[in-house]
């Protein structure tokens, strides 16, 4: 059975008035898929980042985007097999001054804050390092800007603010706690308010950390295939390309508004083109590296054999199989075969394909919840002519999971050092509601219809005093908001102590991506039709009310101090749906509580003040959920 390709259900496309994809549709000559270029460290072993508006070219047309180093996605950071690593990064922020923009979900149901959309920082995604300063180390001092307190360097610092004109130097050690696992991770900014517009602009790259993996017979002569998949809005309307003969500068970015950060039918960019041929050879293995580097929506990709050379037409009843090894730069410790790669916004996938015997033409499809029929992202062009194949044997599944983390580890629970797995811990420790829901919450008619320059003066971020006790703020994790909390003065929403393993139990009201800094955590056995529902290490994972609550251990090892949790829909994140996490030494009672009740007990310092009551209500409808909570007069009312 064959179908349209650009829309992929033609008839059906017809009758619900078109393709999805037809603004997408590149003018001239096809693009040729290339990895992005590498970032070779300088002589001082530094790799130099510069965030700058940047002209770059999609679709045919010009625009002005935030990037770094000028290209969209940023150069991919490579780092080879070792010891004792220790990556260096000089972020340079090239902006000239701050550019205060609104921030608030398209349906007006958040609040209204206003953040300096130049304002960045560093994110080094799927890392387990220091989440503040890195460790000192005798002769590495940091000298000059940009350090941190004591001469020590920012380490994945998501606190850390570089304001524009300045500078950060960052040093990622990536041994620190033993080998750092092999696999695919990135970096992107990650200042709250501001994150999913430098996002969405193309500031992110690959950061690449080589292991065994990559010398496994069928896999170190694959042909590497680094995806950045970018959702750069060039189909919104508030987005303006440049005008012949118009200079790319602070003043004529094209992306900079936050509605196109929540448009949830921005085009999929793979590496900074649109609808890229990828150049293959029969027999080929490729090893596809794709990050989702986008905001907001999930996207499911299915590899298609087509009839023609640009997949107008395709076989949808038969994808090719697609042999996953690998999710979020972590080895799985089996195969997972599917016809879908799916993926949410912050997901990696290491996923290796046989290219067919044959001459033909594959056309990577991808669906999301605003185009069900699918579009068009990538087109690949099997020929003897581009060359043989570098490798024609996939790997063995027992040398590929032979490299996993194993899925039972000792770990201490409630105080006792054990055999920790998802079956063996019962307990669960915490529970996580991602955006409990207001029944009835109807967009604010004061509310702005249009969001653009604003003043900070007028938007101070503080407690309002005539906010609603009883009402869990849009959006929320487990009925908070991150802006809320710091108005109130929490020093942390979420304290465990160093060492700990807990099982948590996260669900959603619709559909999240959960996401946590630092600590990788094990996903239990599930019943997902998505990805795989054995146990496995991620740092992001989706999250939906269909599938009911899902189940995690956690494993705080080594680091202490204060990194984030967060739905990774940046969008989403930038409103306010994010948790400041704190873990502190083991006994720490500064660290873990913020004071103690009558009895002498520990107040957390994720706990309540006791004048702060719509936290409490907070607390109650977390326990609840998904059933609303009881009735509370004492705080809500009659």
């Amino acid at each position: 059975m064959h179908h349209a390709g650009r829309c992929a259900f033609l008839l059906l496309s017809a009758a619900l008035g078109g393709c999805s994809d037809e603004a997408a549709t590149p003018a001239g000559p096809p693009e040729i898929f290339e990895n992005p270029p590498e970032l070779a460290p300088n002589a001082a072993g530094v790799h130099e980042l510069r965030l700058a508006p940047s002209e770059v070219k999609i679709g045919g047309k010009r625009y002005c985007l935030r990037t770094y180093n000028g290209s969209i996605p940023g150069p991919t950071i490579r780092v080879p097999a070792g010891a004792d690593r220790k990556v260096r990064v000089n972020l340079h922020n090239d902006f000239k001054r701050s550019d205060y923009r609104l921030v608030a979900g398209a349906a007006n149901t958040s609040a209204v804050t206003c953040h300096d959309f130049n304002l960045t920082n560093l994110h080094a995604h799927g890392t387990h390092v220091q989440p503040n300063y890195a460790t000192p180390a005798a002769g590495d001092p940091c000298e000059g800007s940009g350090c941190g307190p004591d001469a020590r360097y920012h380490a994945d610092d998501v606190l850390h603010e570089v304001p524009p004109g300045e500078m950060a130097q960052y040093r990622w050690d990536l041994d620190e706690d033993g080998p750092h696992h092999e696999g695919f991770n990135w970096y992107h900014p990650h200042i709250h308010g501001s994150t999913a517009i430098q996002v969405t602009n193309g500031a992110a790259g690959a950061l690449v950390i080589e292991g065994d993996l990559d010398e496994v017979p069928g896999i170190a002569k694959a042909k590497e295939r680094i995806m950045v998949l970018g959702g750069v809005p060039i189909n919104v309307e508030s987005t303006r390309p440049l005008a012949d003969g118009e200079a790319c500068s602070e003043d004529t970015l094209s992306a900079n508004d936050f509605e196109g950060a929540e448009n949830d039918t921005k085009p999929t960019l793979v590496s900074g083109k649109l609808l890229p041929h990828i150049k293959t050879s029969p027999n080929q293995v490729e090893r596809l590296r794709i990050v989702h580097a986008g905001t907001p929506n999930e996207l499911g990709m299915k590899l298609h054999p087509s009839d023609d050379p640009t997949c107008e037409s395709f076989d949808v009843l038969h994808p090719i199989e697609i042999t996953q090894i690998a999710r979020d730069g972590i080895t799985l410790p089996q195969f997972y075969v599917s016809d879908t790669m799916w993926v949410s916004p912050g997901y990696r996938i290491e996923a290796l394909v046989k290219m067919p015997a044959e001459k033909t033409t594959l056309c990577l499809v991808g669906r999301r919840p605003s185009d069900l029929l699918g579009s068009l992202v990538a087109i690949f062009d099997v020929d003897a002519e581009n060359g043989a194949p570098t490798e024609t044997n996939m790997p063995e599944a027992s040398a590929v999971a032979a490299l996993a983390p194993p899925t039972t580890f000792m770990g201490k629970v409630d105080g006792q050092m054990v055999q920790a797995s998802c079956e063996s811990v019962d307990k669960i420790h915490q529970k996580i509601a991602l955006l409990v829901p207001t029944p009835g919450e109807k967009p604010d008619p004061e509310k702005p219809a249009e969001l653009g320059s604003c003043d900070p003066g007028d938007h101070m971020h503080g407690i309002d005093p005539d906010a609603p006790t009883c009402i869990c703020p849009a959006p929320n994790i487990s009925c908070r908001r991150f802006d809320d909390r710091r108005a109130w003065g929490y020093r942390s929403d979420r304290v465990m102590e160093v060492g700990t393993t807990e099982k948590w139990e996260i669900r959603a009201f619709d559909g999240h991506p959960f996401h946590i800094h630092i600590n990788p955590y094990l996903v239990c056995a599930n019943d997902s039709n998505k990805e795989p529902n054995f146990p496995h290490w991620r740092d992001t994972f989706w999250v939906q009310a269909e599938d009911g609550p899902r189940q995690i251990l956690t494993n705080f090892r080594k680091f202490t101090g204060q990194f984030v949790l967060h739905c990774h829909k940046l969008n989403h994140e930038d409103m306010g749906m994010m948790e400041l996490v704190e873990i502190c030494p083991e006994g720490d009672t500064n660290c873990l509580c913020q004071g103690t009740d009558a009895n002498g007990n520990c107040i957390s310092q994720g706990g309540c003040k006791a004048e702060d009551l719509q936290c409490q209500f907070a607390k109650e409808a977390t326990e609840a959920y998904p059933l609303p909570p009881a009735p509370n007069p004492a705080l809500c009312g009659p």
